[in-house]
């Protein structure tokens, strides 16, 4: 996608929904596009209800490989949520009706969320809605919700987002932030990383710039408002301005030189100045006003100038409105949020829709997975201040790609502390006498309903615990 044409694709991550953009005007969505997503939404409750009629036994040799209890994914429905870009209580009461009327369902409140609603219909389209348009909602699953709650952003700090795509996250960080401090975006994909550009612009989030860039291999510190432009980039600048200054006079003097041929042919017609009535000598004429069309063609083309980098830009500088933080780079990060690169395994949806585990199940393409995964993690902690912590989360189930990277990152980094992601350090889906716990029980409470992972201070959120299916863990580098 290219970034800088006004068409623009804006997505809704829980939705899945995409609508086309103009200038700001909605255009009018294809009605055969509308009518294949309402059937897809009816269709995967049948297709939830065929999967776990029919669960595949690579799918039951998987769980039981993982240690995944075999419940783990076992759901009435696939619930979906939206998340108020205000959390003002007084805002908030005075929107829900409205809000409500507009979805055409009732919002179920997650108490250990903030912000965050259930549909209650889930069928429902958020992206038709006036509120959606307008900016006070966007679609976000609540384990996504959970991952930010753990990395709990405050206001004033320099955050950064390896494989930040496709923006939600960045949204839900920048609210918490009550839009004071920085935030570093970084995606490898260019169409995710526009449509990541577009929801940062429609959802007014400050003080954010965005990189095209491996995550692995990204080196850009956080910005300082302090920070002057350097110095080589100034001398850069005067020599390009020297430079840009001798183009332009000479430009000034071949427009002279035109107009001045100009001018000697006006004379010409003036004196009725008849030229020689030979073929040579109107081969001539013509041969000069062919070359006065040429120069002026090339004079027209010169001036139309190709849209250029600012000279202060950092490296794969992709999307930022806030000057110094085009080009500062001067100090390590606060919190690191790395959403890693996964088998999507955790998603309910991803299964039902591809009825299969995915590429990344086959030996050599995991080997290559799990190694981009540390090679992610590594470099979100090497970015990191010391006494800042590091939230690695992912989509996923799978203990290598879980509790294995995380031990990987604590054997080889002696300043990495696993740290709690969450105030309830017990689980509450996990006591005796909560077993049997509603939905509804789980949404009115306080408390995190996490599941405890293989390794202590790691957390899994399954899908039978209301929420789609999500790996967590928060390392802290600590002073040695």
């Amino acid at each position: 996608m290219n970034a800088e044409i006004e068409e623009s694709i804006e997505y809704d991550e829980d939705d899945g929904e995409i609508t086309t953009t103009t200038s700001g005007a909605t255009k009018t969505t294809d009605k055969t596009w509308i009518e294949n997503i309402e059937k897809k939404r009816e269709d995967q409750q049948d297709l939830l209800n065929d999967f776990y009629a029919k669960k595949p036994q690579y799918f039951i040799d998987f769980l039981k490989s993982n240690n995944i209890p075999l419940d783990s994914y076992n759901i009435k429905d696939l619930p979906r949520f939206i998340r108020l870009k205000s959390l003002s209580d007084s805002l908030n009461q005075s929107l829900l009706a409205e809000i409500e009327n507009q979805l055409k369902t009732k919002l179920v409140k997650i108490h250990w969320l903030p912000g965050f609603y259930k549909l209650q219909d889930s069928s429902v389209s958020i992206s038709s809605s006036k509120a959606y348009k307008d900016g006070l909602i966007y679609g976000m699953d609540a384990s996504s919700g959970a991952a930010i709650l753990a990395l709990d952003p405050k206001p004033g700090d320099n955050i950064l987002d390896i494989c930040c795509a496709p923006g939600t996250k960045l949204c839900m960080i920048s609210d918490l932030m009550n839009g004071q401090g920085s935030l570093t975006g970084v995606d490898i994909s260019r169409p995710r990383l526009g449509i990541c550009k577009t929801l940062l612009n429609k959802y007014k989030i400050p003080n954010i710039r965005l990189f095209l860039c491996d995550g692995t291999a990204f080196n850009i510190k956080a910005p300082n408002p302090n920070d002057s432009i350097p110095l080589e980039i100034l001398e850069k600048g005067k020599e390009l301005k020297r430079i840009k200054l001798d183009k332009k006079c000479k430009e000034k003097k071949e427009q002279q030189e035109l107009n001045d041929e100009d001018n000697e042919n006006e004379k010409d017609k003036e004196n009725n100045i008849k030229p020689l009535e030979t073929s040579t000598t109107n081969n001539n004429n013509n041969n000069n006003t062919d070359i006065i069309d040429l120069k002026r063609k090339q004079q027209h083309y010169k001036s139309k100038k190709p849209l250029k980098k600012r000279l202060i830009d950092l490296e794969d500088l992709f999307y930022c409105k806030t000057f110094y933080m085009r080009h500062s780079n001067s100090q390590l990060y606060d919190k690191v949020i790395v959403d890693a690169e996964c088998s999507l395994d955790a998603s309910v949806r991803h299964l039902i829709n591809y009825s299969k585990m995915g590429r990344h199940m086959v030996p050599e393409e995991f080997k290559k997975l799990t190694d981009l995964q540390k090679l992610l993690i590594q470099n979100g902690f090497n970015l990191l201040k010391e006494g800042g912590h590091i939230v690695y989360s992912t989509c996923s189930f799978c203990k290598e790609q879980n509790e294995d990277v995380v031990q990987w990152l604590l054997d080889n980094n002696p300043n990495a502390k696993l740290i709690p992601s969450f105030n309830n350090t017990t689980s509450i889906v996990e006591q005796d006498n909560n077993m049997s716990l509603s939905m509804d029980q789980l949404y009115n409470s306080e408390t995190v309903p996490f599941s405890t992972g293989f390794i202590e201070n790691t957390y899994r959120f399954y899908p039978k615990n209301g929420t789609s299916g999500m790996f967590i863990s928060k390392i802290q580098k600590i002073k040695l």
